[in-house]
C-alpha cells in the first residue's frame, strides 16, 4: 500500500487553515446576551438583571439552542449543543431576565468573524 500523505499535492490539502473556533451557539451565547442587554440599556428600557435565560428558535419555530447566562456572561448549556446552520436563520432569540421579563429579538443572520455562513 502507498502512503497517501507523501503523494504530490497531499501536503497542500493538509495545510489548510482551520477555523479559529467552532461555530456553535455555545461559543456565541454569552456575547449575544451581552449585546442584547447593551441594546436594552441604550434604549432606556427597564434594567435587566442576571441570570438570563436565552432561547433561540430557528426559522421553522423549533428550539435550536437554550442556555442560562450568568453574571460574568458565562454560559451554562441547558440542552444539546447545536451548531450554527444557515437554515436556522432568520432566528428569534428570547431573553428572559431574573425578574422573568422576556424580550424578543430577531437575528437575521449570524455576524461572526471568520464565518463561512
Amino acid at each position: 500500500m502507498r502512503d497517501i500523505s507523501k503523494l504530490p499535492g497531499a501536503e497542500l490539502k493538509n495545510q489548510r487553515p482551520r477555523a479559529a473556533y467552532s461555530l456553535s451557539y455555545q461559543n456565541i451565547a454569552g456575547g449575544l446576551a451581552s449585546e442584547m442587554v447593551d441594546f436594552l440599556r441604550s434604549t432606556g428600557a427597564r434594567e435587566s438583571s442576571p441570570p438570563f435565560r436565552l432561547v433561540i428558535l430557528g426559522n421553522h419555530g423549533g428550539v435550536v439552542f437554550e442556555c442560562e447566562v450568568g453574571e460574568n456572561w458565562e454560559v451554562r448549556n441547558l440542552g444539546p449543543t447545536a451548531w450554527l446552520q444557515r437554515s436556522h436563520f432568520p432566528a428569534t432569540a428570547l431573553l428572559t431576565d431574573g425578574s422573568l421579563l422576556t424580550r424578543t429579538f430577531l437575528i437575521e443572520r449570524p455576524q461572526l468573524a471568520y464565518s463561512s455562513i
